[in-house]
Parts: C-alpha cells; structure tokens; sequence
C-alpha cells in the first residue's frame, strides 16, 4: 500500500470519540497522494532532492520541505546522516466544528532507527512516532480552534516514507433513526473474546491503537452477532470503528 505512560497515551489518542456517537461519512478537506512523485521505486527511490521543485510534482502548489525524494508515487524523507521534512501548504480548517482527522500511511527505511514528529502550526500533535518497514495508516486527531495551519511531517533521526496525506471532516450526529439499536462489545475490559451484537449493523471493523495504527481492518458478517479475538494484542486501549456506508461508530475497548 501505497501506566502512567498509558494514561499519556490516552490523553493523545486519536479518535478520542464518544462511545455513542454515530458519524456520517466523512467529508475531505485536503488531499495528497503524492501520484506525481514517478520517479524510482520504494525499494530504490530517486537519489535527486526534490525539495525546491515541490510545486511541480504536487496536486496541491504551496508544499515545502528538505531532503524529499521521489519513490514511484510515494515520497522519502531525509537520508542516513541528515533528517527531511515536509509541510503542507496553508489549510483552511475552520467551520467544521474542531471535527478533523489528519490520516497518512508511513513506513521507514528498512531497519533504519527512524522517528518521526507530526506538527500542525509548529506545535506537535500526538506522540513521536516510530515507523516499522512496512506502511501503516495512522489518523491523529487535529488541535480544536485553529482556522487554519500547516501540517508538517519531520524526522528526528534517519529516513521515512510518506504516503496519501488526507484531512477530513467528521460531524457528530447522534443516532437519528431511533429505531436503530447501537452496536453493543462485551465483555469491555475484556481478556481475549469480545462479542459483537448488532454488528449486523455494519458491514466493516477497523481496530486502531492508542496511537492511531490501523491494526486490522475485518468485513463483518451478515448476522447479529460475531465473536472478535484479541489474543494477539497486548494489553490497554484500543479503538473499534464500525463503518457502514451512511455511519460510522467508535467504541472503546480495554484489554487486560
């Protein structure tokens, strides 16, 4: 593709969504999927700076960084000895009700120590992150009460891939059809199996950690209810996202 530490975590966490919100399908704000970049491969990416010709490779004029390198439709940021950056042109993020989602793929150098800060107008959001060698999509909630900003993707240390830098719009509706029974997770903290009821509700479950990664994306079945295992993951706070084409509902969900 293309604690104490545990309550930190929490206060940063995306998708720090009501447990009984529903959400309509999201609106995009901005969009860059870096289809311009052509030159090179992921494995052998263009070894030519790009960073003062960005205007040309980019769908969106205005982006501006440091040590960026076409990788066949995707970008690398920085080198061995000297660390990139990347930043987006001015967005306009007003009158959507502090309601935003930034969401990215990233991926690092194989093996390469690499990690990453996302800043939004300077100030950092979220954690400092540490790419694995593959891609992995991440969602970090925007700041509320900013008009407009920058996003900037910079490496503290090494190289990174970047890929499909999204913002999008989500507005809180409440359930509107009454009728509608909620989807209900049990047991929550939970061991092992979670039991999903209503999950006929919705036709697909994304499960996300603290720090936004998509862990693992299921199609649910067509019946009432399903079993889930999360005998994989270690303990603490995770984000189950149930999609359907007209809503979308996040329950929180600790394993212990």
């Amino acid at each position: 593709m293309k604690s104490p530490l545990f309550f930190t975590r929490l206060a940063t966490a995306i998708f720090l969504l009501s447990a009984s919100t529903c959400l309509p399908a999201q609106t995009e704000v901005f969009s860059e999927d870096f289809s311009g970049f052509t030159t090179g491969t992921h494995a052998s990416p263009s070894t030519y700076d790009l960073s003062a010709t960005l205007d040309s490779k980019t769908s969106v004029p205005g982006w501006t960084g440091y040590k960026v390198y076409s990788a066949g439709g995707e970008i690398k940021l920085g080198t061995a000895e000297v660390p990139g950056w990347i930043e987006t042109p001015e967005i306009i993020m007003a009158g959507y009700g502090g309601n935003l989602l930034l969401k990215f793929d990233i991926s690092r150098w194989p093996d390469d120590a690499a990690t990453v800060r996302v800043l939004v107008n300077g100030s950092q959001i979220g954690e400092t992150l540490a790419p694995s060698n593959e891609f992995q999509s991440m969602a970090i909630s925007l700041p509320e009460g900013i008009s407009s900003g920058k996003v900037r993707f910079e490496s503290s240390a090494k190289r990174f891939y970047l890929d499909n830098v999204k913002i999008a719009a989500q507005y809180p509706t409440g359930i509107k059809d009454a009728a509608r029974e909620k989807v209900k997770v049990f047991p929550n903290p939970a061991a092992d199996i979670i039991i999903i009821d209503n999950a006929i509700l919705f036709d697909k479950l994304e499960v996300y950690n603290v720090s936004g990664m998509l862990l693992e994306s299921v199609e649910l079945p067509d019946k009432m209810s399903t079993e889930y295992s999360m005998s994989g993951y270690s303990q603490g706070l995770y984000f189950f996202r149930f999609l359907s084409q007209g809503a979308v509902f996040t329950v929180k969900v600790v394993k212990y």
